[in-house]
């Protein structure tokens, strides 16, 4: 890891040298850093929520832990036409050897810090055209209102380009590659996406349809399903109970729309379907996502009634497939407790996971001004599942994975009959012009149906944050 580490900050040591080197009198350079620092504790119950498991001893249950994050980016020439973004972080676990390869570098001697390249690209906007186009690895999104994308929303390496039809028109294309084996000696090992939006943005209106597209190889992520599917998504089941064959390909059509009234009303919707088809009726998937909100602006906070409602899986889902929406891989989230949000500040990144297969009813306070300096923010959330209940009695849920909560966590699957709620707050005070204080608390707990699990056996997750943030 420590060669690592200087190797990256050698290239990039080089790479300025050289831009240095070239600039001339007449071509000024400009480099603009900005970048976050979070210093945080953080106590919690363990790292999954749902059954209590027999391998306790084997679980990672750090109730306390402390940590750090940190961004740092350049922006070469960001007010010309041709410029350049990089990206890099670097996340720390206080304590942690150079074993641990992604939050290492906390140990003593503190020698073993991870670079991670988040994303690098050029950024090209001519003078003589409305056109926009950002090339290499980029943070790529499908249009939403409604926290974040479901399909995708996530760093990807590609390239998109938007263009400006009118003053209220723009339509953006991008291609994205998320997955390429460098064994080319083993076909069906690259997958693609590809995403068309037309934005239209009349008085007080934000009108956006969208189309996105992926074909990939049975073998994208090993066959069976490896751990490239469990790690960037759930285009495959993160339940488990699919096996592409042939060239799988997914398609998904969607409308993210907004509406600012004069009553300081904002009112909000996505609508989104998917279909995967993954060579057999076992191994596809097709379902819908509706969400809809609305905010109300006060002088001293804002109050917001959201809900959604994600299709489920039929009684006979792994014969005929699932009735669960396909997605690529995303951020979504309205908390940054049961849903991931916020880097490492999120104990279990996949406690609840996504929206497909429940209902979900939410009431939130945010921007709640205290004083001067201090606000807080709350979020309550309660959900249902909408997946059958046969997709469970029907033993593919074996009792050994159920026990093994250690291995999957059983509350990203809600049946019917299956309930959990999330009581979130964020508490943040001004110390200086760029430094926060915020205290994060987190709890949910989940009742789940005895007679279709074997079991009501579960146990509640709780969470608290103290963290220091600097922005610059």
């Amino acid at each position: 890891m420590k060669n690592s580490f200087f190797k990256v900050f050698s290239i990039v040591c080089v790479a300025l040298t050289v831009i240095f080197g070239k600039a001339t009198p007449c071509v000024a350079l400009k480099i603009r850093p900005s970048g976050t620092l979070q210093v945080f504790t953080q106590w919690s119950t363990g790292s999954t929520l749902g059954f209590t498991s027999p391998y306790a001893d084997k679980e990672i249950n750090n109730n306390f832990r402390a940590a750090q994050y940190y961004r740092l980016q350049f922006s070469i020439n960001p007010d010309e036409v041709v410029s350049a973004t990089t990206l890099f972080e670097i996340d720390t676990y206080w304590g942690v050897d150079e074993e641990d390869t992604e939050f290492a570098g906390g140990q003593i001697g503190t020698d073993g810090v991870n670079v991670q390249t988040t994303y690098s690209y050029l950024h090209v906007r001519p003078t003589e055209v409305p056109l926009e186009v950002r090339a290499g690895l980029i943070s790529a999104h499908l249009p939403n209102q409604v926290g974040g994308s479901i399909i995708l929303d996530d760093n990807i390496a590609g390239a998109a380009m938007s263009y400006r039809l009118t003053p209220k028109i723009n339509s953006t294309l991008l291609w994205g590659r998320p997955y390429d084996n460098a064994d080319h000696s083993v076909s069906n090992q690259t997958m693609d996406i590809f995403a068309a939006s037309f934005n239209y943005t009349p008085d007080h209106c934000t009108l956006t349809p969208y189309i996105a597209y992926s074909q990939f190889g049975k073998d994208v992520s090993g066959d069976p399903l490896g751990s490239a599917w469990v790690d960037g998504g759930n285009i495959g089941l993160w339940n488990g109970f699919s096996d592409f064959s042939g060239n799988p390909w997914a398609f998904w059509t969607g409308f993210s729309g907004q509406y600012h009234s004069p009553f300081n009303l904002i009112f909000k919707t996505d609508l989104m379907w998917g279909t995967l088809h993954g060579g057999t009726d076992a191994a596809s998937r097709q379902g819908a996502v509706l969400l809809a909100g609305i905010d109300w602006i006060l002088d001293f906070m804002k109050v917001g009634v959201l809900g959604w409602w994600g299709s489920g899986d039929g009684s006979n889902a792994y014969k005929d497939g699932a009735g669960r929406m396909p997605f690529v891989t995303n951020q979504w989230g309205l908390t940054d407790f049961g849903y991931y949000k916020y880097a490492i500040t999120t104990e279990e990144s996949l406690l609840i996971q996504d929206t497909t297969g429940r209902w979900t009813l939410g009431f939130v306070v945010d921007h709640l001004v205290l004083a001067e300096d201090v606000s807080t923010a709350c979020t309550f959330l309660y959900m249902r599942g909408t997946n059958d209940t046969d997709a469970v009695k029907n033993n593919r849920f074996s009792p050994e994975l159920l026990e093994g909560g250690y291995r999957n966590n059983w509350g990203t699957y809600l049946t019917k009959r299956d309930w959990l709620i999330e009581i979130d707050s964020e508490t943040t005070v001004k110390v200086y012009e760029n430094l926060n204080l915020i205290l994060r608390l987190g709890y949910i707990h989940i009742e789940v149906d005895p007679q279709v699990w074997g079991t009501s056996d579960t146990r509640d997750a709780y969470r608290a944050v103290l963290l220091w943030d600097y922005q610059f």
